[in-house]
């Protein structure tokens, strides 16, 4: 089997990228400079954001910004648009997660607290950043949104509500957000990625130490493909919905898993 990667061109292309000082978000807005994108980076990690640009170069511009803050999400598109002109695509890849056992119990005993972020933040920060994307897209007459979901939004897992919840909340929004702005040259689709390697699941999952460790191998036995995903192939993913490759997807949600749903454990 060939191991070519797919080439896009987005030069002159303006994205905006959402967490993307690390992680996901990181690999994603990396992907979209190395095909000749204009990249905005928005991340509340001043240090770590500031260092993807400088890594990146004179095509980046870094926006720090809470995005469960209605108001700091519309001053910071405005910035973007004072800074590249307009916004062409946005991948909604900012959220949280509890990585707390504390915060990994039943409805019975989960926090309000816990809940609260999940909902403030995954669900509430992405429609902010939807709804601000799209009123600049409607004026341009053309766009495209990819909101990163989670397969905790296509198939419940346990000691998760607030995740859960946030998480199919984004797939539904996407799903309607694409029925609303395709008439208007929009399209909106989600991706929901499985077990993904990052710092968080390291630490959670993939780690020596990690809080959950002892559950990665009993995890990595429900993935048909037998083990985690790379951040750089939930990327691939994300540029091929957002290119014109992809010009009559629209309102779907790509679950991007090594197959781990097909087999599902409610364990995880």
């Amino acid at each position: 089997m060939s191991n070519v990667k797919a080439s896009y061109d987005f030069t002159n292309k303006v994205v905006l990228v959402t967490g993307a000082a690390k992680g996901i978000g990181k690999s994603i807005a990396e992907k979209f400079y190395g095909f000749g994108a204009k990249v905005a980076i928005l991340d509340i990690l001043r240090e770590e954001g500031e260092a993807v640009i400088a890594a990146l170069g004179d095509r980046a511009a870094y926006s720090q910004c809470d995005i469960s803050d209605p108001a700091q999400v519309t001053s910071t598109i405005e910035q973007i648009l004072a800074t590249f002109g307009r916004i062409d695509i946005v991948i909604n890849n900012a959220g949280v997660n509890a990585t707390d056992k504390k915060d990994r119990v039943g409805i019975d005993m989960y926090p309000d607290e816990t809940w609260d972020r999940m909902i403030e933040v995954d669900l509430n920060g992405t429609f902010y950043c939807c709804k601000a994307a799209a009123q600049v897209m409607k004026r341009q007459g053309f766009g495209s949104i990819v909101n990163i979901a989670s397969v905790a939004g296509v198939i419940a897992l346990r000691l998760q509500s607030g995740f859960v919840a946030a998480k199919a909340g984004i797939v539904k929004l996407t799903a309607a957000m694409a029925c609303e702005l395709a008439p208007l040259g929009i399209r909106v689709n989600a991706v929901s990625p499985g077990s993904i390697l990052t710092d968080t699941t390291r630490s959670l999952f993939y780690g020596d130490n990690g809080s959950f460790s002892t559950f990665a191998e009993k995890l990595l036995s429900f993935i048909p493909q037998g083990r985690p995903g790379e951040a750089e192939e939930i990327a691939d993913v994300v540029v091929f919905l957002s290119s014109e490759s992809a010009s009559y997807i629209n309102g779907q949600n790509l679950v991007v898993d090594g197959g781990w749903t097909c087999g599902f454990n409610r364990d995880f």
